[in-house]
């Protein structure tokens, strides 16, 4: 058995894999199926030739786990936030940073500080992963119907596909910048924002080890944060319904 307050990974050596057990994976996130029937449906009419196997099994797969590992990355972020402004509400006037003193330091559980910024990290990571594995079903799917597109041009196509229904794809700009950011450049951290009161704190992601919030650039405040996670609620359905209707489309 695994001890959980061990640092390495448990294992159990270099062996060959004799036994095993499959874990029953029924999902949630429907995303996909739609766009699989329709590609059946053209596929069983003689529209178009059947898309590789690997395609539906590794980037149909791939999306789905993504699509449903997101919601529950959300909610452990907006569960330890909750958590932790509850706690900051018990503050002192000498823990209070303002742009002239600089307060001390409030303590707070380290397991509940790590798992949100793990939980974060994670988030940048796994919204950005999903949207380039989406972006490579795209490219794939308008191959398969035939319609010519270049490879380093789908990003900019989706885009427009977005922005046509009169939404924002700003949010997806944002993304890949702070994920680049953490996962190349540096780890978060994190301050709270006391400014309005105890019943409209707000979470500062630091990018640096700042004293002052004076450059926005060097820290993301949870409603940025929540605008990408709309902004891709919002593309997703638009992305979906174009993927179909190339397919509903074909003469």
């Amino acid at each position: 058995m695994c001890r959980p307050d061990t640092y390495a990974v448990c294992g159990i050596g270099d062996k060959m894999v004799e036994k095993w057990i499959h874990i029953t994976d029924i999902g949630g996130d429907q995303w996909i199926k739609s766009i699989w029937s329709a590609v059946n449906d053209a596929v069983a009419s003689g529209k178009v030739s059947p898309i590789q196997n690997e395609i539906k099994s590794q980037l149909g797969l791939s999306i789905s786990t993504r699509l449903d590992m997101l919601p529950r990355i959300v909610r452990r972020i907006n569960s330890e936030v909750n958590e932790i402004y509850t706690l900051v509400k018990n503050h002192d006037v000498k823990n209070v940073s303002t742009s002239y003193s600089e307060g001390y330091a409030f303590n707070i559980d380290n397991n509940l500080i790590y798992n949100l910024l793990t939980d974060i990290d994670s988030l940048f990571f796994e919204l950005n992963s999903v949207c380039e594995i989406m972006t490579n079903l795209f490219y794939k799917l308008y191959t398969n119907v035939g319609r010519e597109i270049r490879r380093k041009d789908v990003g900019k196509k989706i885009k427009e596909i977005i922005e046509a229904t009169g939404n924002s794809s700003i949010w997806f700009q944002n993304l890949v910048s702070h994920r680049n950011f953490f996962i190349h450049e540096a780890a978060p951290y994190f301050a709270v924002d006391i400014t309005n009161g105890s019943g409209n704190f707000d979470l500062l992601i630091m990018k640096e080890n700042i004293n002052l919030f004076e450059d926005k650039s060097k820290y993301i405040n949870m409603s940025e944060l929540s605008a990408i996670i709309e902004g891709f609620k919002v593309a997703k359905p638009i992305i979906q319904k174009h993927l179909i209707s190339i397919y509903k489309e074909l003469p």
